[in-house]
C-alpha cells in the first residue's frame, strides 16, 4: 500500500515538473511574431536643450510616443490570440523586417533614420524661428540591394544616389519622401555615381512584404557626407529610439525653447509625424497604440498626421485629436489654445 502511495506521488510530482517545465518554457520560447504594444509617451524637455533658450518657462509639455515591439514568446503569442488586449497586435517577423535584413541591422538603420529626423526638426525649428543656416550631404549611399528589388541588376553596393528624377538630393530622408509618394509599379528615374563615373538607371518601385501598400525600391540607404552648421547649439537626446515618426514633435519642441512665446499654453501635449524640409508633416505607423501611450500618460492633446487622423481619432477615448498636415498647422492651433 505504501509502495502504491509512493508510486501515485512520484507520479503527481513528475506531471507538476512537467507542467512548470513547459509554463515556462512558453514564457520565455519565442516565436515568429513581434507584439506592437503602447511604448512610451516621453516628456521631451528633458531630451531637447536649446543653448541660451527658454527652457525654464515653458508651462505645459510636449511627448513623443512610441509603439512597443518585442518578440513575443509563446505565451504570449496564445495570449494576444485569444484575449486580444487593446492596443496589442503580432506582426510576423517578416512584415516588420526587409527580406534578408537582420533585426540588428535594421535597428541601426532605424537609428540613422532618426538622426536625419532629429537634424530636420532641428532645421525646421531654427526656419520658423527666422535663422538662416545651410544643411549640406552629397547623396545617399547604397548599404545593401535586396534579392526582390527590381534594382539588382542595376544597382551595387556603395553607389551614391545623387539624383531622383533629375532633382538634387542631399538626405538619405528625401530619397525615402520622394519614393514614398510614388505608386507601386511607377518608376524612379536614378542618378547614381559608382566611383568616377556617373550611371542614369529607370527602376520601378515594388511593394515589399514588410511594407504593404508603399512603393519602395528594395534598397537600403544611409546619408553620404552629411554636414550642417546651425547658428544656435542644439541636443536632442533620443536614446535608442529608432525612426522617423518623432520629427514633428521634436519640431515643436526645438522651437518652443527657441523663442519666447510658450506654445503649449500649459497643456499636455502628445503627437508624432515624420517631418521633410520644408515643414510637412507625414504618415507614421503604429497609431493606435501611440494614443493609448499619449492617454495613459495623461496628455490632453494629440497632434496626429493627416494621413492617420481618422484611425488616431477612432483609437481616442478622452485625448482631443487634432489634425496636422504641415508644422504650421500645429503652431497655428498651438497658438489659438491662449
Amino acid at each position: 500500500m505504501a509502495s502504491f502511495k509512493n508510486e501515485k506521488l512520484n507520479r503527481l510530482l513528475i506531471i507538476s515538473l512537467v507542467v512548470i517545465l513547459v509554463s515556462l518554457l512558453s514564457a520565455i520560447w519565442p516565436t515568429d511574431y513581434y507584439v506592437e504594444s503602447p511604448g512610451i509617451a516621453k516628456e521631451l524637455s528633458s531630451l531637447v536643450k536649446v543653448k541660451n533658450g527658454y527652457k525654464d518657462e515653458i508651462k505645459g509639455k510636449f511627448r513623443l510616443t512610441a509603439v512597443s515591439l518585442e518578440t513575443a514568446s509563446v505565451l504570449e503569442y496564445y495570449y494576444v490570440s485569444l484575449f486580444k488586449p487593446q492596443g496589442v497586435a503580432l506582426t510576423p517577423l517578416g512584415k516588420q523586417l526587409p527580406p534578408e535584413v537582420e533585426p540588428r541591422e535594421y535597428f541601426e538603420m532605424m537609428k540613422d533614420v532618426m538622426k536625419e529626423s532629429k537634424l530636420k526638426a532641428k532645421a525646421v525649428a531654427l526656419r520658423q524661428a527666422g535663422y538662416d543656416f545651410e544643411i549640406t550631404g552629397q547623396g545617399a549611399e547604397i548599404v545593401k540591394v535586396l534579392k526582390e528589388s527590381n534594382a539588382k541588376d542595376k544597382l551595387k553596393e556603395g553607389d551614391i544616389i545623387t539624383e531622383v528624377d533629375d532633382k538634387k538630393i542631399s538626405l538619405v530622408t528625401e530619397v525615402i519622401d520622394k519614393i514614398r509618394k510614388r505608386k507601386i509599379g511607377e518608376s524612379v528615374d536614378l542618378t547614381i555615381k559608382r566611383e568616377d563615373k556617373t550611371h542614369k538607371y529607370s527602376i520601378k518601385t515594388k511593394e515589399l512584404e514588410n511594407s504593404p501598400g508603399k512603393a519602395s525600391l528594395g534598397v537600403l540607404i544611409s546619408s553620404y557626407k552629411r554636414s550642417y552648421n546651425f547658428p544656435v547649439e542644439i541636443e536632442i537626446n533620443s536614446g535608442d529610439i529608432g525612426g522617423p515618426s518623432a520629427g514633428m514633435v521634436f519640431t515643436l519642441e526645438v522651437l518652443n525653447q527657441l523663442t519666447k512665446n510658450d506654445l503649449t499654453h500649459g497643456k499636455d501635449i502628445a503627437g508624432t509625424g515624420t517631418i521633410d524640409l520644408e515643414g510637412n508633416v507625414g504618415e507614421i505607423s503604429g497609431v493606435e497604440q501611440k494614443i493609448l501611450a499619449a492617454e495613459r500618460e495623461g496628455a490632453e492633446i494629440f497632434l496626429s498626421p493627416a494621413g492617420n487622423y481618422e484611425k488616431a481619432k477612432e483609437s481616442a477615448t478622452k485625448i482631443k485629436v487634432v489634425s496636422v498636415d504641415k508644422v504650421e498647422d500645429a503652431i497655428d492651433f498651438l497658438n489659438s489654445l491662449e
